[in-house]
């Protein structure tokens, strides 16, 4: 019967051929099937269609696992053109026709599997295997539609296996607004008539989780659109006992997030265009392992399953100039490829550095520096300003804030600052003593320069906090205008989940862009700078100042990182692609 089409068939056993066509995103050959790994998987397939449509058959089963884990979203792209959606409970059999507009003319056709399910087993109580897996591949077929008549009618491997159609792609319409729907916890809290089971009755401000996974059920968004949720919260931690807490997030049965926190959090996680599109509610399930009772940790009497204590979850408008951070969950399955690398200025030093980057961006060292601005965590990048010749009056110029601390204030609008009476002036241990700024509503602490007996502290309180109050002005101006780069350094890397959290606050005000800066590891080298997602920056510095003695910041490789990022800032044509990401 057959007509002389073509037909390719991979076989992903042992015996297989799979090895010959997988390309990103396979783990290593099991006995019967090879696993999709992190969020998306490729195939290049060689196959001479000339003109005829394709039929596509792809047999394949979830990864499901404890509790609520129940299910993958796999997404089917063709040559880059989404083909269609799918939602796997069990393994089955999706089948789809491919159009000749879609084909490759050069006979090697590019098939992608994307599973924004992908989780690692090891975080859950029942495995130690620590790969992000998604989806298992039993055999695919790609056959030209009139190979044979009547058909196509290949067989699944097993006789109760089903076959399935793709769905069409969601829609994923621009949002009109960037709200949030916030749910507050604790006893007069919001979330509680959305709370199921697995919660305590809730303190004054925070709820505890109090068993190994607990439910939400929020109100889905009304209108289509791009959404992520925040959740807010702090973990159980016992010194010597309880070190972290890891949190996974389903939503649907699918996973949504996975992480492991040890101190005060926010994080951000996307909501799957195909999870939230035609809901009412949002059935959330967040698995903790890691509870534990404090009475059998020694800490106290308590004898409750804590976990994390939730103070409030939100669900988020994306706008539409960051719609980059629906990919943020890359970074949980391993090293993220940075979309973009800008590497000048790094064999550049002393009198030459200066020269070279005003020779390339047409700026001056101090109009460059001007358009950063600090975040914290210290003053380090204030005296770096200072050191390059810009004097600017900023808010956390000289403020020491830990980026939980920061979000939280950020979230609040900085409300406090501008009340007096949550301003205190303290001497700090240092000699000589200074006089220091503390608001304890955001354990923010400002220097002010000024020593013991040199001034009189309740002048300086009068002063500093209409200038607090001032500056807080201008920070909010200095959003709306929307053209500054703002730079938050942190010993660690920060991971992407929290640094969008920080992202999407300084969003809310203005079209901001955010620069982490961390000491450089691995492969990239101090003064290089990586664009991970629109608006997302990653910078790197040989090393920070000691804490005590930041005056001593070396400026060069600050200064590079600030050439780096402009060059990102003004698009593809200034940017060296990082190689990686761009095969």
């Amino acid at each position: 019967m057959g007509t002389g089409g073509g037909l390719v068939v991979i076989d992903f056993s042992e015996q297989g051929n799979s090895a010959h066509f997988r390309r990103d995103g396979w783990s290593t050959q099991e006995p019967d099937w090879v696993w999709a790994v992190g969020p998306r998987s490729v195939l290049q397939v060689p196959i001479q269609t000339s003109g005829r449509p394709v039929v596509l058959e792809a047999e394949m089963g979830p990864h499901n696992g404890p509790l609520t884990i129940t299910g993958q979203i796999v997404r089917v792209r063709f040559n880059g053109i989404a083909l269609g959606v799918v939602r796997l409970n069990c393994r089955s059999m999706i089948r789809c026709e491919i159009v000749p507009p879609l084909h490759s003319m050069d006979g090697i056709q590019q098939i992608e599997f994307g599973c924004p399910g992908f989780y690692r087993p090891e975080l859950t109580p029942m495995s130690q295997d620590h790969r992000p897996l998604s989806v298992s591949f039993f055999r695919i077929r790609l056959y030209t539609a009139d190979l044979f008549k009547p058909g196509p009618h290949f067989p699944t491997i097993q006789p109760n296996v089903p076959v399935i159609p793709l769905l069409r792609p969601v829609a994923e319409a621009s949002n009109s607004d960037t709200d949030a729907v916030t749910y507050t916890f604790g006893s007069a809290g919001t979330a509680l008539q959305w709370m199921r089971d697995g919660w305590d009755g809730g303190e004054d401000t925070f709820t505890w989780a109090v068993e190994t996974s607990c439910r939400l059920e929020l109100p889905a968004p009304r209108t289509p659109g791009r959404y992520v949720l925040r959740l807010d919260a702090w973990p159980l931690i016992v010194p010597g006992e309880v070190t972290k807490q890891d949190v996974i997030v389903a939503l649907d049965g699918v996973v949504i997030g996975q992480f492991s926190v040890r101190e005060p959090f926010a994080w951000v996680m996307p909501l799957p265009s195909e999870l939230i599109a035609g809901r009412s509610v949002l059935p959330l399930t967040f698995i903790l392992p890691d509870a534990k009772r404090p009475i059998d940790t020694g800490s106290s009497l308590d004898t409750r399953m804590l976990s994390i204590a939730f103070t409030r979850v939100s669900v988020i408008a994306l706008p539409s100039h960051l719609t980059g951070i629906q990919w943020i969950r890359a970074e949980q399955a391993g090293p993220v490829r940075p979309a973009a690398l800008s590497s000048e200025f790094l064999s550049d030093d002393g009198a030459a550095l200066h020269e070279a980057i005003e020779s390339a961006l047409g700026l001056n060292v101090p109009a460059l520096t001007r358009g950063f601005e600090s975040l914290g965590d210290n003053c380090e990048f204030g005296i770096v300003q200072r050191k390059l010749g810009l004097e600017v009056l900023n808010i956390f110029r000289f403020c020491n804030v830990k980026l939980p601390d920061l979000v939280s204030a950020l979230t609040d609008d900085l409300t406090a600052v501008s009340d007096p009476s949550s301003v205190t002036v303290d001497l700090n241990d240092a000699d000589p003593r200074e006089y220091v700024l503390t608001l304890s509503a955001y354990n923010m602490h400002w220097h002010t320069f000024s020593h013991e007996n040199e001034v009189d502290s309740l002048a300086l309180w009068r002063d500093h906090t209409v200038k607090l109050s001032y500056l807080r002005r201008k920070f909010y101006e200095g959003l709306r205008a929307g053209r500054k780069t703002y730079v938050i350094k942190h010993p660690e890397r920060v991971p992407m989940g929290r640094a969008v959290a920080l992202l999407l606050e300084l969003n809310r005000h203005g079209r901001a862009t955010l620069l982490c800066v961390e000491p450089a590891s691995g492969k990239r080298r101090p003064g290089e700078v990586e664009l991970l997602i629109p608006g997302l920056m990653r910078g790197y510095v040989e090393r920070f100042a000691p804490e005590a003695s930041v005056d001593l910041a070396d400026p060069a490789d600050w200064l590079r990182v600030l050439g780096n990022a402009t060059l990102l800032n003004r698009g593809p044509n200034a940017i060296v692609v990082d190689q990686e990401r761009k095969a």
